[in-house]
């Protein structure tokens, strides 16, 4: 376990926290735990109760509050980092030897945000079983998590990982793969690795762009759209995502932005490419009659 240092307390909520101290050194860790949320909610807790609230947590088996502890120890001081890195990493082992998928999954995912430049060992091991609640996960996904866990090559690894966000993107979890994308680039992967995980990024950045321009979120929507038109491939992406720009542009009432949006959308493209097709329509429609109606929903896929 990570060493825990037993000090008087200096803020507020002391009395609260010496008790957990004491309770702590009885190894009465779920009476310890209790203790250190009664400092907490006393106002002004210092980067020492919150890593304490961790390592209680840890050894009383509330792996979510140690994963919220060790996030917001990181959040709260940056020079803790590393320490909130080592609980959360340690807070997985625990969740993968427990089974507790909610706990995995949290602690993952914050890894991921706090030291994504760690071994990639970790990082896989953790995500064997991150898929909370995703009852119909194909027995392939497992297979890929397991050889990522089991290789020591990081280009392997980071081959399965890929592998593994495009299956959550096509089961519709974009918030995973997502986050798995995310990770993989920030380990500058081979170039070949890279292009695969910004695909799968972008595609996922258009989709969530799709459901924000659903709610009426106009400018939510076209900043997706521009992040998928930055990563600049696929191309089939890239044109959805001009067209899907162009769609909230108008629904704004921005008819000369759309119209430069469908362009972009049209140039280069050959003649059986939807998006090129729906922008063409588009166009015409901006340049005829119909100029004053709200563009249709887009039935355009990535």
């Amino acid at each position: 376990m990570i060493a825990l240092v037993l000090v008087p307390a200096c803020s507020p909520g002391r009395d609260h926290e010496q008790l957990g101290d004491r309770r702590y050194a009885e190894h009465a860790y779920v009476d310890a735990l209790a203790e250190y949320r009664l400092a907490m909610r006393q106002g002004n807790p210092t980067a020492e109760l919150r890593a304490k609230l961790g390592e209680a947590a840890l050894r009383a088996g509330a792996l979510n509050d140690a994963v919220a502890a060790y996030r917001d120890l990181a959040a709260s001081d940056p020079a803790g980092a590393d320490l909130a890195a080592d609980g959360l990493t340690l807070a997985a082992s625990l969740a993968m030897a427990a089974r507790d998928m909610s706990a995995l999954e949290a602690a993952v995912l914050a890894l991921n945000d706090i030291a994504p430049r760690r071994p990639v060992g970790v990082y896989a091991v953790a995500l064997g079983a991150s898929a909370t609640g995703l009852t119909n996960r194909p027995m392939e996904m497992d297979v890929l998590l397991e050889g990522a866990a089991a290789t020591a090559n990081p280009a392997t690894a980071d081959s399965f990982l890929v592998a593994y966000g495009q299956d959550n993107a096509s089961l519709g979890r974009c918030d995973v793969a997502s986050r798995v994308f995310e990770g993989v680039l920030r380990r500058s992967p081979l170039p070949g690795l890279a292009r695969a995980a910004e695909g799968g990024l972008a595609r996922c950045v258009v989709e969530d762009g799709r459901l924000a321009l659903s709610a009426g979120a106009l400018r939510d929507a076209e900043a997706r759209f521009q992040q998928a038109i930055a990563i600049g491939q696929p191309d089939s992406v890239v044109r959805v995502a001009w067209l899907l720009t162009g769609d909230a542009r108008w629904a704004g009432g921005d008819t000369a932005g759309a119209l430069v949006a469908y362009r972009h959308a049209v140039a280069g493209a050959n003649g059986a490419d939807p998006s090129a097709a729906r922008a063409e329509v588009q166009i015409q429609r901006l340049l005829g009659q119909d100029t004053t109606a709200a563009p249709p929903d887009s039935g355009t896929t990535p």
